[in-house]
């Protein structure tokens, strides 16, 4: 739901006209500062790492969290932002691969039904079965593809680091290095800024609860379940996003798109279903 609300929230200053770099950095970067003034005031051991560690939070920042962010923001600027997120949900099927192929894990049949059945649902549920959203726009399309690779490195890689490093230390480290990259690229091509205050409080609300607060949650729920599970639970974004997009805007639902809401439901639900131990825990410590 955090992440419905934020999307939303960027879809409408992308219609203002502010870009979608100019966003992604600031949400980034507000949602470094939130966080490294909590563990300040709360919990300051938690910024002792080891320096080893260093160079894997460096990467994953800035490929993983900075990345990511960017390059879905480029794509809901180019597409339907319903489309963006059904491209982007593609990953999942990336994520459950590796750990079939390339973890050696095995995946229990209920955890590929359940990966049909929010692929299929987010389908309706995003409305991309309109021929007026399936105009091909390439751009969009092949950022929305490379959104949806960097989404599965971010589950795998979190899944790895989360099981050495308290979350909240590896956020505040990942977002550091995403806030840094971002600080060198204004340096270097010298970019406006939203002069506008609205803009930077939205940003920075956005930054705490469709950041932060979700990052955080998804980062604790990889603790216990494996990246590809909490993928799958991650789809009900798009039924809160109609949900929201109905309620504050009046904006109704299509039959096809609340049979599309309840299969990814069904699919929230099929994957929990009957859980054991090796299906759902975290994967172990591995390099990739």
């Amino acid at each position: 739901m955090c992440y419905a609300a934020g999307g939303n929230g960027v879809k409408v200053l992308f219609q203002r006209g502010y870009a979608p770099a100019t966003l992604a950095q600031l949400r980034i970067g507000f949602a470094f500062v939130w966080l490294l003034l909590i563990l300040l005031l709360v919990r300051p051991q938690l910024l002792r790492i080891p320096r080893r560690e260093l160079m894997p939070l460096a990467v994953f920042g800035t490929v993983a969290i900075a990345g990511v962010q960017l390059v879905y923001y480029l794509a809901i600027a180019r597409l339907n932002i319903a489309v963006a997120l059904f491209v982007q949900y593609l990953g999942l099927v990336a994520i459950t691969a590796w750990e079939r192929y390339r973890r050696q894990q095995q995946v229990a049949a209920r955890v590929w039904a359940a990966l049909g059945l929010v692929l299929i649902g987010s389908f309706f549920m995003v409305g991309a079965y309109r021929p007026d959203l399936l105009r091909v726009n390439l751009p969009g399309i092949g950022l929305a593809l490379l959104a949806a690779a960097l989404l599965a490195f971010f589950l795998l890689r979190a899944s790895t680091l989360v099981q050495r490093i308290d979350r909240w230390t590896m956020l505040v480290y990942a977002f550091g290095a995403g806030t840094v990259m971002w600080i060198v690229y204004d340096l270097a091509l010298r970019p406006a800024l939203p002069a506008s205050p609205f803009v930077w409080g939205a940003m920075a609300m956005i930054g705490l609860l469709a950041t932060l607060l979700p990052f955080g949650l998804e980062v604790a729920a990889l603790q216990r379940l494996r990246p590809s599970v909490v993928g799958i639970v991650a789809t009900a974004e798009p039924v809160f996003a109609g949900l929201i997009a109905f309620f504050v805007l009046r904006d109704l639902l299509e039959l096809p798109q609340v049979l599309g809401a309840v299969l990814v439901l069904a699919g929230i639900v099929v994957v929990q279903l009957g859980a054991d131990p090796p299906d759902l825990v975290a994967a172990p410590v591995s390099p990739d």
